[in-house]
C-alpha cells in the first residue's frame, strides 16, 4: 500500500470516527420525550406567585398539550433569565399511568411574558428536582394553550422595559 493511501484511509477513519462517536453522544437528546400521565397539580403564576390547583379539565389539557408535542425537546444548555413566568408542580403517579400510590413531583415551567424575549413561549420540562432539564420553544399557535391554562386569572405582569 502506498503512503498517501495510508494517510488517506487513516484520515477517513479518523474524521468519519469522530462525526460517528459525536452522533452517537448526541442522539439521546434527538428522541422524542415520553411525558407521564399527570394527575393534579398546582400552578404558581407571575412574579408574586400566585398559587392555585389545576382542575381536572386543566390537567387533562396539559396532559393533551404533553401527549401532542414530544418531539424537539433539548437539553438547558444556558441559565435562563428568571425563574419563569409560570410553574406548574405537577403529581404523577409511579407507573405514569395509575393514579394509586405516592405521587411523583414534576416541574413544568412556562416563559409567557415580554421580560425576556428571547425565551417567551419556551416550556421547560423537569422530571424531578436535579434530573436534565429539557426544553422546547413553540410558536404561538401551539403555545395558546398553555397561555390559557396561565390567564384564567388575573396576575401582576411586568411592564414593557
Amino acid at each position: 500500500m502506498r503512503r498517501e493511501t495510508a494517510l488517506l484511509i487513516g484520515f477517513l477513519f479518523i474524521t468519519i470516527g469522530t462525526a460517528a462517536g459525536l452522533w452517537y453522544m448526541a442522539m439521546p437528546n434527538f428522541r422524542p420525550l415520553s411525558f407521564p400521565t399527570m394527575q393534579s397539580g398546582t400552578i404558581a403564576v407571575g412574579p408574586m406567585r400566585r398559587e392555585r390547583t389545576l382542575t381536572a379539565a386543566q390537567v387533562k389539557t396539559l396532559n393533551d398539550w404533553l401527549q401532542s408535542h414530544t418531539k424537539g425537546w433539548g437539553p438547558l444548555g444556558q441559565t435562563p433569565p428568571s425563574s419563569g413566568d409560570a410553574v406548574m408542580e405537577m403529581q404523577v403517579a409511579p407507573d405514569g399511568k395509575q393514579p394509586s400510590g405516592p405521587a411523583v413531583p414534576y416541574r413544568i415551567t412556562l416563559w409567557t411574558g415580554i421580560s425576556a424575549a428571547d425565551w417567551n413561549n419556551t416550556v421547560f420540562v423537569e422530571e424531578r428536582p436535579g434530573a436534565v432539564i429539557r426544553f422546547h420553544h413553540y410558536k404561538d399557535k401551539d403555545f395558546d394553550a398553555l397561555r390559557d391554562l396561565v390567564n384564567q386569572y388575573d396576575y401582576a405582569r411586568s411592564a414593557f422595559p
